[in-house]
């Protein structure tokens, strides 16, 4: 009896690419948002729009080191010398006397009754550390309302200073905390766990029929990159006590959990094996390389079960998974760039292909002759993008005009 999918499908039919994305996403559920201080926000994103607790500037003060007066003691022209009644460093406070100036720093508070300030450079105090003078001498003819920045003339307080949805720099959370916010609501960095299954996988010493470990080095930054933080990592056998037990560590620690091998219908399938009783359904996707994908929902932790060869990782990692950490997280995956093709390949004709491509002057060329190969190495290490290949094409030709998802801009310094 043929039995069907969740997504419905007959069991062996290949799905498409954009079907399945889509079915993914539809069962990924974004994190809720959290408050943290300003110190911990750097690159989150903001959940509401964030709001000044503070005017800014918080108070009157001086752009300038200078003297601060009043220009109704000046007599309209020339010089005049005035008496000096104080001193005002940035962080204190002082008086103004009618018919004096004061001697003010950039920053500290204008006093009551001053209405401008003359920068040192206009008088005849000079401009290195020296203590206040007894007088000062400055232009007869200076206006008013100089060099002084009002209370409340950057933003007032309660007025929104940053949108929702704005990524946190530098710059905006120093302009938060110039208006008094300590805390701001964001959305979190998904935390995500790895599995890397395998009898033949170890971390050193490789023997006879073993290999390194190269898929946990491979997502680790690019779910950085693409605004996660793996938090777990983990090595298993195909033993199924083993991928179970390793399996409901890393999934109580995380949001997301990847698995990479054991994803297709062999024997020591492990991940499929133990994960199909879990709520998690193993497909085949039209995607060249990557088709063995698995996605489901396992006590609140998206699992995505991803094939085991590094080309298929790297497919699936921007693919796939990249879609499915923005919609957690509320971030954005970056447009694919066109580029036109320098050197054409065969495509696989009723699958999607993502073809490891170099860049080169805004043209792209295949890293391998023949476009894909998941399980060579090379292919990753010399990539700029993936180029993607609609399933009606059966040949790209020199001309052609792909998308590019551009998976390592800094590779190629000709990039355009």
């Amino acid at each position: 009896m043929t039995s069907v999918t969740a997504l419905g499908h007959a069991r062996g039919e290949i799905i498409a690419f954009e079907d399945y994305l889509e079915h993914v996403l539809g069962n990924v559920v974004p994190l809720a948002p959290v408050e943290v201080g300003l110190a911990q926000a750097a690159g989150l994103v903001t959940s509401e729009p964030a709001r000044a607790l503070a005017p800014a500037p918080a108070f009157t003060n001086s752009a300038m080191d200078g003297f601060a007066l009043n220009t109704a003691d000046l007599p309209g022209s020339g010089k005049v010398r005035l008496p000096v009644s104080g001193d005002i460093p940035a962080g204190g406070k002082g008086t103004w006397t009618a018919g004096a100036a004061v001697r003010i720093m950039t920053g500290a508070p204008v006093p009551a009754g001053a209405n401008t300030v003359i920068p040192v450079e206009f008088t005849d105090h000079p401009t290195t550390r020296a203590p206040a003078p007894k007088t000062v001498e400055v232009p007869g003819d200076w206006p008013a309302d100089q060099n002084i920045r009002r209370a409340g003339s950057d933003i007032a307080g309660g007025e929104e200073i940053l949108p929702a949805n704005t990524t946190l720099s530098g710059a905006a959370l120093a302009g938060l905390a110039g208006v008094g916010v300590q805390r701001v609501r964001v959305w979190p960095k998904v935390r995500v766990g790895v599995i890397v299954t395998g009898d033949e996988v170890v971390t050193h010493n490789p023997g006879p029929s073993q290999v390194l470990d190269s898929n946990s080095l491979l997502i680790t930054p690019a779910v950085t990159d693409f605004g996660g933080v793996v938090t777990r990592v983990r090595i298993s056998s195909d033993d199924p006590l083993e991928f179970a037990a390793a399996f409901d560590d890393v999934a109580s620690h995380v949001d997301l959990l990847l698995t990479t091998g054991g994803a297709s219908v062999g024997a020591h399938d492990v991940a499929r094996h133990v994960l199909s009783g879990r709520g998690v359904e193993f497909v085949s996707v039209g995607i060249q390389p990557a088709k063995p994908q698995g996605f489901g929902v396992v006590d609140g932790v998206a699992v995505a079960a991803l094939p085991g060869n590094p080309g298929a990782v790297h497919v699936s990692l921007h693919a796939i998974v990249r879609p499915i950490l923005a919609h957690m997280g509320r971030v954005m995956v970056p447009a694919p760039e066109f580029k036109m093709v320098r050197e054409g390949w065969k495509a696989r004709e009723g699958m999607r292909q993502f073809v490891p491509v170099r860049i080169d002057a805004g043209e792209i060329a295949p890293v391998i002759p023949g476009g894909v190969a998941s399980h060579r190495v090379r292919s990753l290490a010399y990539a700029d993008g993936l180029a993607s290949v609609d399933p009606g094409v059966s040949s790209v030709e020199a001309g052609d005009v792909l998308p590019v998802i551009v998976t390592n801009p800094a590779a190629s310094p000709h990039r355009q």
